[in-house]
């Protein structure tokens, strides 16, 4: 019975049913292989048409120039020169793409060089770090690839093949790189390339073997087994530093999902309510920029709620607040600095560029915050007497729709610190008070204000 599946699933998966000729094959590798005239044009139109898409971080005009690109034809030949233990097929192959991708390189340099958009877009970034999973995309699409090329019928799988494996673009990041001085967009896209590469020709190779393409040497000679032995090998080590950054990837991943669950825990109700916050992977430090103070001993609890986080264990916990003039400046002096740190590093990741986007809010919100707080304290006070302090902030939310794409609409919180009670009139007339002078609906939270020594003791 388990024989009888077996040579079922056999029959089911077995390639030389439907395989073309030998001559035929031959043929459609030779003409991917030849790099001249049509190819070479083609090849310069893909280069230009993936850098501009690429600049302006367009899918579809990359998708284009992935598909008219000739590049798999090179490395198709040189698989087929390595089923065929033909070195001189092996050579004609190599110098081929060698050529390709010098070309690639210079064209993608002199487009970059004459841009006036030079910001890294996060095509080009997703191009620099290429993981595990990039190598099982070549794989599969290598494998893909040459089934299709060694059909009696070709098929459509060639271009989804060139989409998958994506072999333009970081020959172009890698152009983008020398442009702008950053060795390490240059080294990381030619290593997603090499990647690519290798394993689209070694499916190949894998693939050719099993239909029996003739070869110079037989399949038990020793010169076959050592060829064998050298694939594999390289296999290996080409693919060691893609786990390598793919467990960087995957930790990154961890830490941020459990830091977005920790802020909603813990920072989304007043007063501890988050402006924004940033994670620094790197530096194991969770900053959280807050409209109100924090004390010192809730520091201490949050950051103990932090560390029951798996993930989150070996991370610091700061929190800033735009409240009081010291505040603000200490808030303004840390994003300066965090704003130059990120500028300085030579692969601006797209976290880091999140991370950007987080600190120069919280920036705009600490200056709008300075204005509303010196101007409300000292004018509420004198009407109000019971209020001992104001903090003010605002929150972006879903504008409570179902649609998740809609618009973010932004609310106004105001925090009133009391010395002593205040009745329901007066809290009315206040709340008005500060709608009116925000020029907008402002949600206004009513909070005891207790002394330090007495806040210890509660705690």
């Amino acid at each position: 019975m388990v024989c009888l599946i077996l040579n079922q699933l056999k029959a089911f998966f077995d390639l030389r049913g439907d395989t073309a000729s030998i001559q035929e094959i031959t043929e459609r590798i030779n003409a991917g292989v030849r790099f001249r005239g049509t190819n070479l044009s083609v090849l310069i139109l893909a280069i230009f048409i993936a850098s501009i898409g690429l600049n302006m971080n367009s899918t579809a005009v990359i998708i284009g120039a992935m598909l008219i690109s000739p590049l798999m034809g090179s490395i198709l030949g040189i698989g087929y020169g390595l089923a065929r233990y033909d070195s001189a097929y092996i050579r004609s192959g190599a110098g081929n793409l060698f050529a390709q991708v010098l070309i690639s390189v210079a064209a993608s340099t002199l487009y970059f060089c004459l841009t006036p958009i030079d910001a890294p877009s996060s095509a080009l970034l997703a191009r620099t770090s290429p993981t595990i999973w990039d190598v099982l995309i070549a794989v599969f699409g290598g494998l893909a690839g040459i089934i299709g090329v060694t059909r009696k019928e070709g098929g459509n799988v060639i271009p989804g093949v060139a989409i998958a494996t994506a072999l333009m673009p970081p020959l172009c990041t890698a152009g983008y790189g020398i442009a702008t001085g950053v060795t390490a967009y240059t080294v990381g896209a030619l290593y997603l390339f090499f990647i690519n590469s290798f394993f689209i020709c070694l499916t190949a190779f894998i693939v050719l073997k099993i239909i029996d393409i003739p070869s110079k040497i037989a399949r038990d000679s020793v010169e076959f087994s050592r060829q064998k032995r050298y694939l594999l090998t390289f296999a290996i080590l080409v693919t060691l530093p893609s786990c390598f950054f793919a467990y960087q990837s995957v930790q990154e991943n961890l830490e941020n999902a459990q830091a977005k669950s920790y802020i909603e825990e813990n920072f989304k109700a007043p007063p501890r309510l988050a402006i924004s916050y940033t994670l620094d992977n790197e530096k194991k430090m969770l900053t959280v920029f807050t409209v109100a103070g924090i004390a010192e001993d809730d520091l201490a609890a949050l950051t103990e709620k932090l560390h029951e986080k798996k993930y989150l264990r070996p991370f610091r916990l700061e929190v800033f607040s735009a409240e009081t003039t010291e505040e603000r400046e200490k808030m303004e002096a840390m994003i300066n600095q965090r704003l130059s740190e990120v500028e300085k590093r030579a692969i601006p990741s797209v976290q880091e560029q999140q991370t950007v986007t987080a600190l120069k809010s919280a920036r705009e919100e600490s200056e709008k915050q300075g204005a509303y707080i010196l101007d409300w304290n000292r004018e509420a006070r004198i009407v109000f007497p019971q209020i001992s302090r104001i903090a003010v902030g605002s929150v972006q939310a879903p504008a409570g729709t179902g649609d998740k794409s809609a618009a973010l609409s932004e609310t106004q919180i105001a925090f009133i610190y009391l010395q002593s009670d205040m009745d329901e009139a007066s809290r009315a007339r206040l709340t008005e008070w500060i709608s009116d002078k925000a020029k907008n609906r402002v949600e206004v939270h009513f909070l005891p204000e207790v002394p330090p020594a007495e806040a210890k003791k509660g705690l």
